[in-house]
This record gives structure tokens, sequence and C-alpha cells, in this order.
């Protein structure tokens, strides 16, 4: 049989083991996994799916995985060794299933697979290889042996019918490993119809007689979290005490993310004309139906936000792959490292998780060489010798801020200016009148680096450009704070993508409409009453004893009977001068694609009730690039 179709299922499934895989090891001795039955199980699937495509090197390493996993399960408590072996053992396998999918076979990584293997087995104590592909491939002929009875051999049994979803491009082959689970978990299962009989109708349903066991509900619920299984039904054949009371398993369901991101589109749409059919009545007519615009309306922001909730995942999907990659810094440095991490359970698109993998590893690159001190500096700073590296991820109204810190010797800006002043980019005299966050910046610049000799994971310049240029590609912007002797603190702030959103809209007389987020907005100031000052060089609005400074970005001229929009900032208030304000409204921001995506202070644009395109702004962004602008003005 051409297995070669069913890859992009085997990769599909195999991935999903192996991050269960990565979450639940343990990574110190003496740490029992915290449910060392999923993992085995887990270990026990992985085996059977790459021994029925051919993959023996996967087959063989997964066994001796699962082996090891086994003596856990016995009760004995993971070894140093063990639990070494045992992540060297899952970054093979990673690599294993990479190269499947690059090359479509296990190519130079079978050696090293067996080695691992050999070395599981003997902390394990247990063979390292695993049963024949052929027999993990397709049930045994009945019969065959004493411990494999025959079908219609004595014995109560179960029926389980498995429906795949409609949507689903192979029916056949989810059926085939569902065949496998049941063959792996039962020792025999009987297929009805027979698999050459699904694959010529691409039938959608089959039917399977296992024998009757107390595992068989566990099982029933594996199989329905397999990829596009659609329903699973138990029914005993004969009655026995182990099946009395199973019921039907409630479906579970995959939805392609090109269907979401379609069903949500849809949804704000739905939104948007129900903003349209509000702002087309009367006033009479609108107070008639107010009743049912707002039901309507609820019923649409719990769909829309039940959508983007299952477009969503967690972010500790990303903080699994960065914790190993600080174990493996801290082998490489030779410094002791600990990896800390807070709201992980803070739930980002799936797309933005992916982009954002590659600056938080040259940010934690970059703290591990150039933060942390070797331990002997430490011990003389009296500093424990475990350096920490922390990810903390939080919201901020619409942002979502993402911070790397260390505890290392922070960042030398000395240093920075003097590589500055010798690369020519400006002169010692210029140098002088900067302030430390000018000086900061220069770090972001490509092949900037104050070191002299290049190492594997510094010295090139290559780095700290990369994090600030996948901020800007995201909307966002990258924050740095240092102290010497403390550490230093990299933060991407990022605006939410795809969100819905209480919007303040405004504008000036004959431009284009913006939007704020309403919870940027402090207050709103009439023209009329506050008066604009000079303090200095800079405008103010007098708000009783209050000096707002007013930012000079705006669309047009405003008048005294135009408003002053308070807006929180990193330095406290600024105001925004406008000349219309118009009404508030709960928006989808849908983010710029280039080149408006280069502009700092714009969040992106939503489609307002009235039909019209706002440009949704970012205060907190607009505040701080004047700021800046203000930090590199000429002094007076």
């Amino acid at each position: 049989m051409d297995l070669s179709k069913y890859i992009d299922l085997y990769l599909s499934d195999g991935r999903e083991h192996l991050a269960a895989l990565r979450a639940g090891l343990p990574e110190s001795a003496g740490e029992a996994p915290a449910d060392v039955n999923a993992l085995f199980r887990h270990a026990h699937s992985l085996k059977g799916m790459a021994a029925s495509m051919g993959f023996e090197a996967t087959a063989a390493l997964s066994h001796a995985l699962e082996s090891l996993l086994g003596t856990w399960r016995a009760g004995a408590l993971p070894t140093a060794p063990a639990v070494l072996a045992s992540l060297e053992a899952l970054d093979l396998l990673e690599a294993l299933t990479d190269a499947v999918q690059t090359s479509g076979g296990e190519g130079d990584l079978v050696p090293p697979a067996q080695a691992c293997a050999k070395k599981l087995s003997g902390v394990a104590g247990a063979p390292a290889t695993p049963a024949p592909a052929a027999a993990a491939a397709s049930p045994p002929a009945p019969a065959a042996s004493p411990e494999v009875p025959s079908p219609s051999a004595q014995g109560p049994e179960a029926r389980v019918t498995v429906a795949i979803d409609a949507s689903s491009a192979l029916p056949a082959a989810r059926l085939l490993v569902v065949s496998q689970r049941l063959q792996q978990a039962f020792g025999r299962c009987t297929m009805e119809p027979p698999l050459a009989e699904v694959q010529a109708g691409n039938l959608r349903r089959a039917r399977f007689r296992v024998p009757l066991g107390p595992g068989l509900k566990e099982a029933a619920r594996q199989l329905r979290e397999l990829a596009e299984v659609a329903e699973v039904t138990l029914e005993v054949c004969q009655a026995g005490p182990a099946a009395r009371g199973e019921a039907a398993v409630v479906p579970s369901v995959r939805i392609p993310a090109p269907d979401l991101d379609d069903l949500l589109t849809l949804t704000s749409d739905l939104l948007h004309h129900l903003n349209l059919l509000e702002s087309g009545l009367g006033s009479v007519e609108r107070r008639h139906h107010r009743f049912w615009l707002e039901k309507h309306r609820a019923l649409l922001d719990g769909l829309f936000d039940r959508v983007l909730s299952v477009r969503l995942v967690p972010f500790e999907l990303l903080t699994e792959r960065l914790a190993r990659l600080v174990r493996d810094l801290s082998a490489r440095t030779g410094k002791p490292l600990r990896f800390e991490v807070s709201g992980a359970d803070q739930k980002v698109d799936r797309a933005l998780l992916e982009r954002l993998l590659d600056p938080l590893s040259h940010l934690l690159r970059n703290s591990a060489d150039h933060g942390v001190e070797p331990r002997q500096e430490r011990r003389e700073r009296g500093k424990p010798e475990e350096g920490l590296l922390s990810l903390e991820i939080q919201r901020e109204g619409e942002a979502l801020l993402v911070s790397v810190r260390d505890d290392g010797r922070g960042l030398d800006e000395t240093a920075i200016a003097r590589a500055a002043v010798e690369r020519g980019l400006l002169t010692s005299q210029e140098a002088a009148l900067l302030t430390r966050k000018q000086i900061l910046e220069f770090i972001t610049l490509p092949a900037f680096s104050t070191r002299s000799e290049v190492s594997e994971l510094s010295g090139r310049g290559v780095g700290m450009d990369v994090v600030r240029a996948a901020a800007e590609s995201l909307g966002g912007r990258l924050e740095m704070a240092s102290e010497a002797g403390k550490g230093s603190r990299f933060t991407l702030a990022i605006p939410s993508a795809a969100t819905l959103t209480q919007v303040l809209v405004f504008g000036w007389t004959g431009a284009q409409r913006f939007g704020v987020p309403a919870s940027q907005v402090r207050r709103i100031f009439p023209l009329s009453a506050h008066p604009l000052v000079w303090v200095g060089s800079r405008r103010c609005l007098r708000a009783g004893d209050d000096l707002l400074p007013v930012l000079s970005w705006r669309g047009g001229p405003v008048g005294r009977d135009g408003c002053a929009l308070a807006l929180s900032g990193p330095e406290g208030e600024k105001v925004l001068l406008v000349s219309d304000v118009y009404q508030t409204e709960r928006v989808v921001i849908h983010p710029w694609g280039p080149p408006l995506d280069m502009i700092p202070h714009w969040i992106g644009g939503a489609l307002l009730s009235s039909g019209e395109i706002a440009y949704i702004v970012d205060g907190r962004a607009l505040a701080r690039q004047e700021e800046r602008t203000a930090d590199v003005s000429p002094a007076p």
C-alpha cells in the first residue's frame, strides 16, 4: 500500500504527540512527571505511527523512550542521566520529524537516533528494539497466535463506531490511524468494512470490534481527540461488567485556521451591517426597536468573542521551545541559567505567536551571552551563581507586552558610545550630548556590536536589529531599559490583531476619520473652556491647576470650537487637538499591510457603521514618538 499520501497526517499527529511530551517531560532529577500515563500513551502512539509508516529509527527511539516512561510509571523516580537522555531523545524525535517533512525520510539522523535509543535503554534497563513495522502496520491474522484470539473467539466484545468529519480530504487515512490505535491498545481489532473497501469507496464511517476491557472508555476519548474525528460511539456486543454504563462520546471537531479567519470576517461583517441598520433608522424607529437591536448586538458580540477565542492559542506553546533554548544556551556558555515565565496563559493569535519565536530567541541569546556574567564574576559581585532569564507576557490596553529580562551586568552605555564613535556613526562631541535612551538605540543598528571577537553566539552585530525589525513589522516597537550591575529588560510592545475594541471616533473638518481606543482616553476638554498656553518652548492645555502638553500631530486646523483628547501615556497625560468628536463604536481592528504597517503609531484600520474606514491610532505610541523627537531636538 502506498503510504506517501499519509505523510501529512503522520506529521500533523506526530507533532502533537511531541508537543505533549515536551510539555510533560521533567527537567530535573527526582521530579516525577505530573501525568506519566499520558506521556506513556503519547510515546506509544508515536511509535505505532512511525512503525506503520516505515520510519524505523523514529519507532525505535520512541519505543526506548516509552520503556523509560514505563519505569517511571512503575514508581521509579527520574535520575539525572535519564532526564538528560529523555530530553535528548525528544530533540532527536523532533529533528527526525523535520527530516521527514523536508526530505520524506530520516536521512543521516538514523545513527544518532540509534545511539540515543541505546542510551535510553541503558538508563531504563529495557530493550531498545520495538515490534517489527509490519506488525504495527496491519492487524495480526486470526488465530495466528494463542495470545491473540480470533474475532470470533469467546469473550465479551465492544463495537466502536467512528465517523470522520465531512471536510476531511483523506478519510481512509484517518480510519487507518483509528485501526492502528485500537490494535495497539487491545491487541486485536477487526474493521468493518475492510480498509480496501473504505479506500475504494472513500467511506467516512467504519465499525471496529475490539475485546471488552476497562480501558475502553479512555481509548474512545483518545480517538475523539484525533484530527478530523467527528464522532465516536461505543456499543457492547456481549454484556460485560466493565462496559456497563458506557455511552456515546461527545464529538470533537478541528477547524482549519483559514476557515476560522473566514468565520471571523463574516461575523465582523454582520456587526458592521447591524451598525448600518441602526444608523439608518430614525430616532422614533430606533427607540421602537431598541430591545431588538440590543439583543442582536449582544448575540453578535458574543459570537465574535467565541470565534476569536477559538482562534487564539496560549502563549505557553512558545515558552516550551524557549525553555529548551535556555537549556541549550546554559550548556553552550557554561553559565548555569534559570528560566522563569509569567503570563504564559495569555492567549494570542497563532500567526502572531509564530512570528515572535525568532525575536525572542535573539533576545534570550543576547541576554545569556552579553548580559549574564560568568559564575566567578557573579560570585565576586555577591550574586547567586545561577543567572536569571525571565519572560513576562501581559496586556496593557490593546497592546501585548512581551518582556525578556536578565539579572546580569546591564548594558554598558560607555562601551556602546565608544563603539559608535569608532565606527564613524558620530563624533565624540555628539556622543557626549546623547541621552541614555539614545545611546541604547545604537545596539539595534545592523552590524553594530561592542564585541571585538566573534563567538558562536554573538559578535557579528546580528540580533538586536532583527528584534527591532520584527517588532516594527508587527506594528509595534522595542523598548529597552538597563541598570548597571542589575540587568537589562527588553520589551516588545505589539498591538493586538483582529480584536473587537471600543474606539472613540474623531477627525478634522473635511479630513479622513480617525479612532483611538477608548481605554486610552482619560478626559475630553472643550477648547472654548480650556485655554492653550506656552510654557517655555512647549504648548500646553490648562486644565485647572494642571498643564497638559499638546501633541503636535494633527490632520487639520483646530479652532475654539474644537476639543482636546487627554491620552494616557508613559510619562503622564498628553492632549491631542481635534476639531470633531463623533461617537464611540465597537469595531474590529485589522492590522495594516505594508507600507502602512511601518508607521509606529497606527494600530490598523476599522470599518465604521457609516461605511467609512477609520485609521486607528495608538495614543501611547504617538506620545512616545514625540518624546523621542523632543529628546533629539537641539538645546535652545
